[in-house]
């Protein structure tokens, strides 16, 4: 390490006790897109190229920030020396250094580029500065990256998002919710499945089946269920609770977004509620190491390790390697887990214009799961002589219940730039997941020989559910970047295609021997359940779309339209020697649109307004046999979101109204049957802070009201949906020492608060309301001692008070029990 980046790193020490570095240092986040780490590493001259610019006259600290990002340059500079200084306004089209230098008008600060860095320098601290060995002057500095859509964030506040209009666009111009839950979040409360890192979001209920069995992610968005996943854009493949379905390992995600609403414009086929994309992490040009080792409650142990880093010395080819064990015992009696995963990725810059990203992951899951339905009779209100099911009954079979999942992912990302203007990007996705569950799940009450129902007792249907599930996605898209007068435009054409293939092998008994929920005796059904079901699916659709983001002063219109077909066949096999295989077939198609308005004033606040649709097709005919239609979704959004200068935060306020026609109904005349005459309207409020209200003292909070009905329904019109909780809050804070004894110890606390809601659609039944504590620690070794530099210590409580809640129920015999007090303990290595 030279004397420049000694004198540079002991600087930012002694800054980062200052407040007014601190200020700054939380807005900091690590530029990951290949375009923008290529460019760092080419030595292109920055200076040279025309950016379109819209930064507003403010805090001088704040504007350098937005310049850094917006130029994709580093910027080199000591905070104190600039602090109290304005900026002046930057709106329209500028070489890098002439946007810089508008900005720094009239401040008395001065720069210098060389290449993709700026160093800045005011009068005051000229006599401050070194000379260094190339005859250039060193400042006491720090160091401005600019954050990207597709890479990391420090701390909890994203800036950026690219899942809500498939560019790099500031979440305050996307005229939609988009929710960020960041690496570091996952990190700090200590979330081992993406169904427990969404809990402080609000708008999302998460709560029931996944919330003490970590086999699925399951999310309801604004009522409507299930929210489907994506990763890095392509769609992953859901078949229910109990298998078909990839689950993605935290460890290896970068970031995961919730887009609220209707999303059909830019991801074809979807409900109308929203979509979760999960962001996975990518080869860095720093060096990266970290090792981490855990332990906690049911005996669960874990090892991980994530490295990165240049595999060359023009560092034109870069690496990751993420992986992770793990495996222990279970809440529920009997049951276990194990989990062995690898994702190895790769970077290749072929120029300063183009790079190519190739990436996969393996990851085998096995274990002894029970999905331990249980009624609402004996958890929300008292069984038999007033008891309560334990929390952790086993209701399978020792010896029968079994899971095992293996699963692949396979990616590719292209990125070339033509030129600034015109950036080309292709994925090309596939996953397959092959799982095979076996286990229980409760169906009624046993009825005694008079007819009355005994409460202590429930017939189970036994199951062995194999399925074999793929996805390929293919999106290309061109982004363009220009200005018809004062309008600056960032337009997207594009074209997607996926293939959704679904395998599935069903054995069911029905009527298997029946359970005691309160005395429970186990060695009964043992003879294997026959195959009921068989089905082989394939879903091909195919997208056009084409998207305008417009900018004239402060206003920003977003405009996109798409166009889908969409080809099911679907192949019901023979379960029985002789049968007959039928086939169904149908084909769809639809057009889907969005536009927003935002509005961006000087102090960061950002009302919007906007409207976008969906379209989801179904399978089936109804009784006179007319093919479904496909359901289509509407939502009206308005809101405010709000990102206060000098401070690293983003305040989200919402209203919604979404409206999904041609839902399913019972057909009452021909049982077997469905009607498509549903109607199904959710309105609601959401509020979302994520912010850094006192140098690192964090703060994330949100309430959530959701009123949904069924506006049309044969049978339950006017009643309220089951899916969602109409009220539900959360507040997580987290604060780290920075003086005195207990110096780098972090304490983090949080609180989740869920409402009533109906269990049934007839609306006769309600859950309790509940009330769940969490808690984390953590210390920085290196403060004790300067070799243990890099040794973090951490402890996390799920669940601090072990309160017996029933999280969710689905149905009246489709209640879970919440997850019991469950404390794990870490140790992380960064090198």
């Amino acid at each position: 390490m030279g004397p420049h980046a000694n004198r540079a790193h002991n600087a930012r020490r002694q800054l980062g006790s200052t407040a007014s570095l601190i200020a700054l240092l939380v807005g900091m986040v690590l530029s990951g897109s290949p375009a923008k780490a290529q460019q760092a590493t080419t030595g292109r001259v920055a200076t040279q190229e025309a950016v379109a610019f819209d930064i507003p006259a403010q805090d001088l600290n704040t504007a350098i920030l937005a310049f850094a990002d917006r130029a994709g340059v580093q910027v080199f500079y000591e905070v104190s020396r600039v602090n109290g200084l304005r900026s002046v306004a930057v709106r329209g089209n500028y070489s890098r250094e002439q946007a810089l230098a508008q900005l720094l008008a009239n401040s008395g600060v001065t720069y210098r580029f060389s290449g993709n860095t700026v160093s800045l320098q005011s009068p005051s601290n000229a006599g401050d500065s070194a000379p260094v060995d190339d005859g250039s002057t060193a400042l006491n500095t720090i160091t401005v990256d600019g954050e990207n859509a597709w890479g990391p964030v420090q701390g909890v506040v994203a800036t950026r998002s690219a899942t809500g209009t498939k560019t790099d666009t500031p979440i305050e111009k996307i005229p939609q919710t988009i929710n960020v839950v960041t690496a570091d979040e996952v990190t700090a409360r200590g979330s081992v499945t993406v169904s427990q890192a969404l809990r402080y979001t609000p708008g999302v209920n998460v709560n029931g089946f996944t919330d003490a069995n970590k086999i699925a992610d399951e999310v309801t968005s604004r009522s409507f269920a299930p929210a489907p996943l994506y990763l890095d854009g392509a769609y992953l493949p859901y078949a229910g609770s109990l298998g078909g379905a990839l689950q993605i390992e935290p460890y290896w995600l970068e970031r995961i977004e919730v887009l609220k609403g209707p999303s059909s414009v830019l991801y074809g086929q979807n409900q109308p509620g929203g979509l979760v994309n999960l962001v996975t992490k990518k080869p860095l040009e720093a060096p990266y190491r970290e090792v981490k080792i855990g332990y906690g409650s049911h005996d669960q142990k874990e090892v991980a390790v994530d490295f990165s880093g240049p595999l060359n010395a023009d560092k034109s080819v870069l690496y990751r390697l993420t992986g992770l064990a793990k495996g222990g015992n279970e809440q529920i009696d009997f049951t276990e887990s194990s989990r062995v995963f690898l994702a190895p990725s790769v970077t290749i810059k072929a120029d300063e214009d183009t790079s190519v990203t190739l990436y996969g992951s393996y990851q085998r899951d096995n274990g002894v799961p029970d999905y331990q339905p249980l009624p609402y009779i004996g958890t929300v209100v008292p069984g038999p002589d007033g008891k309560y099911i334990d929390r952790d009954l086993f209701t399978g079979e020792p010896g029968w219940n079994d899971f095992k999942r293996e699963q692949y992912v396979l990616g590719a990302d292209l990125d070339h730039a033509f030129s600034d203007q015109a950036k080309l990007r292709s994925r090309i996705r596939y996953v397959d997941v092959k799982d095979d569950y076996k286990g229980f799940y409760l169906r009624y009450f046993v009825v005694n020989p008079d007819g009355t129902s005994d409460y202590s007792r429930a017939v189970r249907n036994k199951l062995n559910w194999a399925q074999h599930n793929s996805v390929l996605s293919l999106d290309n898209n061109m982004e363009f970047e220009y200005d018809t007068g004062p309008v600056q435009h960032t337009t997207l054409v594009g074209i997607d295609y996926r293939r959704f293939g679904r395998k599935y092998d069903g054995y069911n008994d029905y009527e298997a021997d029946p359970i005691d929920l309160y005395n429970p005796v186990y060695g009964g059904a043992t003879e294997d359940p026959p195959l009921t079901t068989r089905w082989d699916n394939t879903l091909d659709q195919v997208g056009i779309y084409a998207q305008d983001q417009m900018e004239w002063d402060r206003f920003v219109l977003t405009v996109g339209g798409r166009y889908d077909w969409a080809w099911i066949n679907n192949k019901t096999l023979p379960v029985t020697d002789g049968g007959t295989t039928v086939v169904d077939k149908q084909s769809d198609g639809a057009f889907t649109g969005r536009i927003g308005l935002t509005y961006l004033f000087d102090n960061g606040i950002a009302p919007y307004a906007s409207y976008s649709e969906s379209f989801l097709p179904q399978l089936g005919t109804t009784f006179d046999g007319e093919s479904y239609k496909p359901l289509t979704g509407q939502q009206y959004e308005i809101g405010v979101k709000y990102a206060p200068q000098g401070m690293n935060a983003l305040f989200t306020l919402s209203a919604f109204q979404i409206t999904q026609q041609n839902a399913l109904t019972d057909d009452h005349d021909h049982p077997g049957y469905s009607l498509q005459q549903g109607e199904t309207r959710a309105r609601g409020i959401e509020f979302e802070a994520k912010a850094e209200i006192l140098p690192h003292w964090q703060v994330i909070g949100g309430v959530t009201y959701t009123d949904a009905e069924y506006t049309v329904d044969s049978y339950y019109q006017g009643k309220k949906t089951t899916y969602h909780a109409p009220w539900s809050a959360s507040l997580w804070s987290n604060y780290e020492i920075q003086n005195g004894a207990l110096e780098g110890l972090n304490v983090g606390a949080g609180v989740r608060y869920t409402g009533r809601k109906f269990v049934d659609g007839a609306n006769t039944i309600k859950t309790r309301a509940f009330t769940v504590v969490d808690a984390a620690l953590s210390y920085d070794l290196g403060k004790i001692q300067p070799r243990m530099e890099g040794i973090k210590a951490t402890l996390n409580v799920e669940n601090l008070f072990d309160k017996t809640y029933v999280s969710d129920c689905g149905y009246a015999f489709g209640c879970s029990y919440g997850k019991a007090r469950t404390i794990s303990a870490g140790l992380s290595f960064r090198f």
